[in-house]
């Protein structure tokens, strides 16, 4: 696979190049946007889609680090692959039960693809959406009080 590097960057697989260049603007030079920056983007926008509960690892190691708290591991969800100023991402997220698979999915797809684009003018080439459980949420009020 010629041209096509793999990095390891706490514990996100990142293909291709650890940060994306784009040309300054005004005063010549480049400014560089790593990887890590990204994948706050896509966490957040992701996570901001109503049904969406969470993103998810895959392993049970990933899940217990996940349960504790450690936003490391939560990334790890999320892999993202730079080249020359574009982006393709992949994550996968938890949502509630009973809303619509492919709505919530397309939901997160437009909205990752609208942050990163408007928050560092990169191309979105993908946005993969794995989703791997359905939650139930418990309902107000219902929390055993009497």
């Amino acid at each position: 696979m010629a041209g096509k590097t793999k990095i390891k960057q706490t514990g996100t697989q990142i293909q291709g190049t650890s940060e994306a260049v784009i040309p300054g603007r005004g005063c010549g030079g480049v400014i560089r946007i790593a990887a890590s920056g990204l994948i706050t983007i896509v966490r957040q926008a992701a996570c901001a889609v109503d049904g969406v509960t969470r993103i998810t690892g895959s392993s049970l190691i990933n899940n217990i680090a996940e349960f504790v708290g450690s936003r490391k591991v939560l990334d790890r969800a999320i892999q993202i692959e730079i080249r020359n100023s574009r982006v393709s991402v992949e994550l996968s997220i938890n949502v509630c039960y009973g809303v619509s698979l492919p709505g919530v999915a397309a939901e997160v797809q437009k909205n990752v693809t609208r942050q990163i684009e408007e928050l560092t003018s990169l191309e979105v080439d993908q946005v993969n959406v794995i989703i791997r459980e359905m939650e139930e949420l418990p309902e107000d009020g219902d929390d055993d009080e009497p």
